[in-house]
């Protein structure tokens, strides 16, 4: 794997302006950042983050063609919060409030984080990809006759990052869409939606509004708490995608949440 050399003219003028031979202090450090675990098929868009005590937030973005190779960038000899994206649009990025705000669900959005001591001459990181974003498939079948309007919507959800990675912002909601698929059976919803890493492994709540006999209803299912005691934290990166499964019966719906391999079944009564 061929090695290149990043020079980065907005980095260089952070880094110390000499480098004097009897006073190696001056000398930058030279971060070597192996992209070799980056799938350039999967990975459209890297950008790096840099935030020093100091001098502040710096952001670079990287060209497509150096992904899945080595970038040798000149930093300040310090300690730095480093994390680098994957797949997010550059309006996204607020460096004044150092934060990301994905304006549409990207379901290859994934970032990696690390604290990074720069006090020597030169530093090695492998970037690793992490998903921050959780694919969640809602099923409402059985019993629906009667019943229309359907809407499913997951409340008190983060919908932005710091730059890190970390979930934050006011806690709002996410409106699951329907898909269009043409052999749903009648009667059968099906939705999809993306939750990004969450600020809170338990403050997700699953309501799900629909009219009944005239009437406009809805029942909520804590699955936040739900996912956490089958050991699913929805807080941490990397996490598996997820199906709701809701069956209406004659007076219950029936609850099965779904990650890989394990499951858990709930009634919950309702009234009609």
């Amino acid at each position: 794997m061929k090695r290149l050399k990043l020079i980065v003219i907005a980095l260089l003028a952070l880094v110390l302006h000499s480098c004097i031979k009897e006073d190696r202090s001056k000398c930058p450090c030279y971060l070597h950042l192996d992209l070799s675990r980056v799938d350039s098929n999967y990975i459209h868009t890297l950008d790096l983050m840099f935030d020093e005590d100091r001098a502040g937030l710096w952001w670079m973005p990287v060209e497509r063609s150096y992904i899945g190779d080595t970038l040798i960038v000149p930093v300040n000899k310090s300690e730095f919060d480093f994390c680098a994206w994957g797949n997010l649009a550059p309006e996204a990025i607020d460096p004044y409030r150092r934060s990301i705000c994905p304006f549409a669900p990207k379901d290859t959005l994934w970032s990696y984080s690390r604290r990074i001591v720069t006090r020597c001459e030169d530093v090695y990181v492998t970037v690793v990809e992490q998903r921050e974003h959780i694919p969640v498939t809602i099923i409402v079948r059985g019993n629906t006759a009667g019943i229309s309007n359907v809407r499913p919507v997951i409340e008190n959800v983060s919908r932005e990052f710091t730059f890190d990675g970390s979930a934050s912002g006011t806690l709002g909601s996410v409106t699951a869409a329907v898909a269009r698929e043409a052999d749903v059976p009648a009667g059968q919803y099906i939705f999809h939606t993306l939750l990004y890493t969450q600020r809170s492994a338990t403050d997700a709540n699953l309501i799900l509004h629909y009219d009944s006999s005239g009437e406009a209803r809805k029942v909520e299912y804590p699955v936040g708490e739900m996912l956490l005691e089958l050991g699913e934290d929805i807080s941490m990166r990397d996490q598996n995608p997820i199906i709701i499964d809701l069956v209406f019966g004659s007076s219950s719906v029936f609850l099965t949440l779904k990650v890989a391999d394990w499951q858990r079944h709930s009634v919950i009564e309702i009234t009609y």
